[in-house]
């Protein structure tokens, strides 16, 4: 079976830092670069990070997993590899967890912390901004709404 090749590459270039190339003609791959923060280099087929000097690395990282989070195939450098992306499963782990419950666990000291921080989260995304805590309810004007038929237009008179 023929190896296919992936979709972008990235790696380093001496002169223009973090480079990325495609080895397909694919427009949309091209706007995905635009948007992780590649532009097109003058003259050249490859696209360079847009402020290359400003923490490369991370930023390279970022564009990498980025590009596989969008379901194309990254071939990059060991540097701008730092955490690969791995797709959740789809299978049936995850359903016989939730229709088979186990045990009551006794939480850890970690999963306590992270509990509760996972409560504070939760009440502060629905909790009301003190910003607006002063402000009046806002209220809809009441709209009074008569309904009037239309005049009957005249029927047309049939002649022979």
């Amino acid at each position: 079976m023929a190896e296919t090749r992936p979709h972008i590459t990235v790696g380093h270039h001496d002169r223009y830092g973090v480079v990325a190339a495609t080895s397909h003609d694919n427009h949309v791959a091209e706007h995905i670069l635009r948007l992780v923060g590649f532009e097109r280099l003058p003259g050249s087929t490859l696209y360079g990070l847009t402020d290359p000097h400003r923490d490369p690395a991370r930023r390279g990282s970022q564009a990498v997993q980025s590009l596989r989070a969008a379901q194309y195939s990254v071939t990059s450098d060991v540097a701008y590899n730092l955490q690969p992306y791995t797709r959740l499963g789809t299978g049936r782990r995850l359903l016989e967890r939730l229709e088979k419950p186990s045990a009551p666990a006794v939480p850890t000291v970690g999963e306590a912390a992270s509990a509760s921080a996972q409560q504070r989260r939760s009440q502060a995304a629905t909790a009301v901004s003190p910003a607006r805590a002063g402000l009046p309810a806002t209220r809809q004007p009441a709209v009074a709404v008569d309904y009037r038929p239309a005049p009957s237009a005249p029927q047309p008179v049939r002649t022979r």
